[in-house]
């Protein structure tokens, strides 16, 4: 079984909500328990401007096409299964900023 760690970027499929289909997205990996499945939040090109959206600073270096925006309150819990390859890699810089997005997401009181 395949283990995935924070910051990884994995291919995803992503179903349409208003119209049948689906596309293949990129999608930042949040966490792995070691069983059959993971949680990711996805990653877009659209700007976003949320406070719970970010725009990656190393998107390049983490291995995709077009400066994009992870999406930290759309999260997925999907299946190991589904994926086939990894596309790379946050930077510690991002995960960083990563980390502190998800702490105040998850825990509001507490200090990051």
């Amino acid at each position: 079984m395949t283990t995935l760690r924070f910051g990884d970027l994995v291919p995803i499929r992503m179903d349409f909500h208003q119209m049948a289909g689906a596309k293949v997205r990129p999608a930042v990996v949040l966490l792995d328990t070691g069983d059959d499945d993971f949680v990711a939040a996805p990653i877009t090109s659209r700007e976003r401007s949320s406070g719970w959206d970010f725009q990656l600073e190393h998107w390049r270096e983490a291995g995709l096409n077009v400066a994009s925006f992870v999406r930290v309150h759309k999260l997925a819990v999907l299946a190991k299964t589904n994926v086939a390859r990894s596309l790379g890699t946050l930077s510690q810089a991002d995960r960083d900023r990563l980390e502190a997005i998800v702490c105040r997401t998850c825990c509001p009181g507490a200090k990051t």
